[in-house]
């Protein structure tokens, strides 16, 4: 049984949009009034909406504006974009291109929701590039837990053992490895865990890296 399906994460892999979200993030805190750690940011990456909600709140207390606070900076995020194009990752348009030449469906899998998938999407001119695109509102228990893996590996009618899966983040990195599946890690932000890059198949630098070491990533023993 050989990979059948690569399925990506979306921001901090395909584009460089966590990054974006954090440096716009200090006018919104500032505009807000509040001083918000930057590792708290860093935890709350890869996670659910809600997820990182309770996260915030528990560190911020329950009166911290979530909602407002994202709203503003989504607005700054999309401004940026506008003004200067959707920041996409090196490496990312030549390896897509090369998982469809041999056959590989392509998922993009991502926490955000899917009205902010499809608004990347076609901010980056990529629409066309999934076959399958699944959010994490439609899954009970954002990552690390494996669910919204595990759905679209139900979705493309694909065996957890067929999938490979693409993470920037280590919550997504342990919900591809709780998922069965094999998965490598190609860091944005946040460097591995030790106990997360004993658990991955392969830590990459680069997508460009997933490229060239593709023919092995592809087959199983």
């Amino acid at each position: 049984m050989n990979i059948r399906a690569a399925l990506f994460d979306m921001d901090g892999l395909l584009f460089d949009t966590e990054n974006l979200f954090l440096s716009c993030s200090r006018e919104t805190k500032q505009e807000l009034g509040y001083s918000i750690p930057h590792d708290l940011h860093v935890e709350a990456i890869g996670r659910s909406f809600e997820d990182a909600k309770r996260i915030f709140l528990e560190h911020l207390g329950q009166d911290f504006p979530m909602e407002t606070f994202l709203q503003k900076n989504h607005q700054r995020v999309y401004n940026h974009i506008e003004r200067y194009g959707m920041p996409i990752k090196p490496g990312v348009v030549p390896l897509l291109k090369e998982l469809r030449r041999r056959g590989i469906k392509t998922m993009l899998v991502s926490s955000s929701g899917i009205w902010m998938i499809e608004k990347n999407l076609e901010a980056a001119c990529m629409e066309g590039f999934f076959d399958l695109m699944v959010s994490g509102e439609e899954v009970a228990h954002g990552k690390p837990a494996p669910d919204i893996f595990l759905l679209a590996a139900e979705r493309g009618r694909l065996a957890p053992e067929e999938c490979l899966v693409l993470e920037d983040s280590n919550n997504g990195a342990k919900a591809g490895v709780a998922a069965g599946m094999r998965t490598v890690m190609v860091p944005d932000i946040k460097p591995p865990l030790p106990e997360v890059e004993r658990e991955v198949y392969k830590v990459c630098r680069t997508l460009g890296e997933v490229q060239e070491i593709l023919p092995t990533l592809l087959s199983l023993p």
